[in-house]
């Protein structure tokens, strides 16, 4: 998203990325070409290069806004509590979010295309969950801090709390697996505490 360039005042990196969501969240098929997302945006295919390597960069770039996106509203409301409840917080809203049959849809989507593109791009699609995974580490130290819970290595426990509370998201909201949302949001939670309160 930081290869933005000027237009006249727009920001046709960003106009690419909505036509691209535009389909995904128009149609009933998710997968899309590049030719189709460069007409949806209103610009040429070597527009679309200038701006994006590829498909697969553009896809980085619609999961790393949609984490921000959606992952923003839960972290400032996380923000005000007190640090235990805080880090119950990041951990469970995730999966007791309303996901109807469209959102599942593109939970199954985004997790197919997310697990496709860790085989190429590891690094890049870890720096997505950023946002996401700052707020559980800096819970987690707050946490520490307060004398509720230990931990050796907040980063190293903040990422595995993250890849857990999304990976069980996306298996409970798009993936199949049939669980009630807020019952395994506090399993995942107990496991997650455990770790952290054990001393």
């Amino acid at each position: 998203m930081n290869r933005v360039g000027d237009n006249g005042g727009r920001v046709i990196a960003h106009d690419i990325v909505d036509a691209a969501w535009d389909l995904v969240l128009t149609s009933e098929v998710t997968d899309f070409t590049v030719k189709q997302v460069a007409k949806r945006a209103n610009v040429a295919l070597q527009t679309f290069y200038r701006h994006f390597d590829s498909k697969d960069e553009l896809l980085l770039a619609m999961f790393e806004e949609a984490i921000e996106q959606g992952a923003k509203p839960f972290i400032t409301e996380s923000a005000r509590l007190p640090p235990v409840e805080r880090l119950h917080h990041l951990v469970t809203v995730p999966l007791l979010l309303n996901y109807d049959d469209r959102a599942k849809r593109i939970n199954r989507w985004r997790s197919r295309e997310r697990q496709r593109l860790e085989e190429v791009f590891p690094h890049e699609v870890e720096a997505v969950l950023d946002p996401f995974r700052v707020a559980v580490v800096d819970a987690i130290v707050a946490v520490c801090d307060a004398g509720e819970a230990t931990c050796d290595d907040p980063e190293i426990t903040g990422t595995i709390v993250v890849h857990l509370v999304q990976t069980m998201t996306y298996a409970v909201h798009g993936g199949g697996v049939v669980a009630d949302p807020a019952e395994l949001a506090e399993q995942v939670w107990r496991l997650c505490w455990q770790g952290l309160a054990t001393r």
